[in-house]
């Protein structure tokens, strides 16, 4: 059976990305529980919020560790209502008792890798662990041959204060996410998600985030609104916190009314600066229920018409965050000139960067050229499941694929601090 040849004119599709903070999401405290933060209601708002923005990319912070929670927010929230597209990266350990989670619609994206960051580049523990998962595009003509795109999304919670010593904190972790991108990012799609509880752009974080030292890896504000967010009317359209002003259940929500930026979606230069295929859509960032009338007052005082009454709503019960919202265009392909050979064998796929290996399949094989020792491959499936992993030697190196089932596969090679994707497809 022959493998045809393909070439591909480009058409687009847009992800919408979200990040929110949930406030203790399943996680009881001393001054949030079940009866001021009630979890069953939470399910609630946060279904009507979701089916609003139809996110393809959520990211969570502050949910209770445990995987009884991803899985509540996939079954109550998310896949709800008729709706199935969305899937859950099963959760990492982590050391705290609230935790990152990321939630995808797998019709538009699959799962390659996960991954975290724990430590600080001086060897002491983050405060909490930075999730970083890698991604790919499902391309409608991946199984025809068209290149797929890859992306790294990190979900972070910073320390929460306004002392030097939890500015310093936001600065250790900034710097130990920075540290990962450089020495492990296979692609230069980079994006960081969450409440960095930052409170101008002076702070080392920030800074350190967007430092143009990093290279191609350095972050970029897609709305580069650079200050003194905190209590600041100028910023009052890009606030993310506090949705109360006084009456906070008891403690458990923060009052104050909107007056902080703590929310972000950072993103790296090849989106921003659309040099890539992921491309950031002007002026589609935005937090959810900011209307910019609303410093330092409550989001259901007066009118709010930034988005309908009941989601507005949502909003405010919800969590004393806004969740930030931004789209992102991505190059896709449709076939245009197809051919089909006639041979029996399966043809070599193009790598996407430099490879550390060329790899093809042959007669339920799997032939790998590995150009470098100390090498090993791995075959990834598209929902993310490692089927295979071998060290590799230097040269030509054969493997049966008898037991895998036959189908579309990433291939990664990886070595030290070097990563490489391909495609192979598996015939039987």
């Amino acid at each position: 059976m022959g493998i045809g040849t393909a070439g591909y004119s480009q058409s687009f599709d847009t992800l919408t990305f979200m990040s929110y903070n949930l406030l203790f999401y399943g996680e009881t405290t001393s001054f949030c529980d079940n009866s001021n933060n009630n979890i069953g209601s939470k399910d609630a708002y946060l279904k009507k919020i979701v089916k609003h923005a139809d996110p393809d990319f959520l990211v969570v912070n502050e949910m209770g560790a445990s995987s009884v929670y991803l899985n509540r927010i996939l079954n109550k929230a998310l896949n709800v209502d008729g709706v199935s597209k969305y899937n859950g990266c099963a959760i990492q350990s982590n050391s705290s008792s609230i935790i990152n989670g990321m939630f995808f619609n797998k019709d538009k994206i699959g799962l390659v890798s996960r991954d975290k960051v724990e430590e600080a580049l001086n060897g002491s523990n983050l405060v909490r662990v930075i999730d970083v998962n890698t991604f790919y595009i499902k391309d409608p003509e991946l199984e025809k041959g068209a290149d797929t795109t890859f992306f790294h999304v990190a979900a972070a919670h910073l320390k929460a204060g306004n002392s030097s010593s939890d500015a310093a904190a936001r600065g250790l972790a900034a710097e130990a996410l920075m540290d990962y991108y450089v020495s492990n990012a296979s692609s230069d799609n980079l994006f960081l998600c969450g409440d960095l509880n930052v409170y101008d752009s002076d702070e080392a974080a920030y800074q350190e985030l967007l430092s143009s030292a990093h290279g191609d890896y350095r972050l970029y504000d897609p709305i580069d609104e650079a200050g003194g967010w905190n209590n600041n009317s100028s910023f009052s359209g890009i606030h993310s916190q506090s949705t109360r002003l006084s009456s906070t259940n008891g403690g458990c929500f923060s009052g104050g009314g909107m007056d902080d930026r703590f929310d972000f979606i950072l993103a790296s230069g090849a989106v921003i600066q659309d040099t890539g295929t992921i491309t950031y859509v002007p002026t589609s960032y935005r937090a959810l229920g900011q209307d910019g009338n609303h410093f330092n007052q409550s989001l259901t005082q007066g009118a709010n018409n930034s988005a309908p009454s009941a989601v507005i709503a949502a909003l405010y019960e919800m969590s004393d965050h806004l969740p930030i919202v931004a789209d992102f265009k991505i190059r896709l392909h449709e076939t245009t000139v197809d051919t089909t050979d006639s041979t029996d064998t399966i043809s070599v796929v193009a790598p996407l960067q430099v490879p550390l290996a060329t790899i093809w399949t042959q007669q339920n094989e799997l032939r790998v050229e590995s150009y470098a020792s100390g090498a090993v491959i791995e075959l990834i499936d598209l929902m993310g499941n490692t089927v295979f992993t071998h060290n590799l030697s230097q040269g030509y190196n054969v493997f049966r694929t008898d037991g895998i089932p036959a189908g579309i596969y990433i291939a990664h090679t990886k070595r030290q601090d070097e990563h490489h994707f391909d495609r192979v497809l598996i015939l039987r």
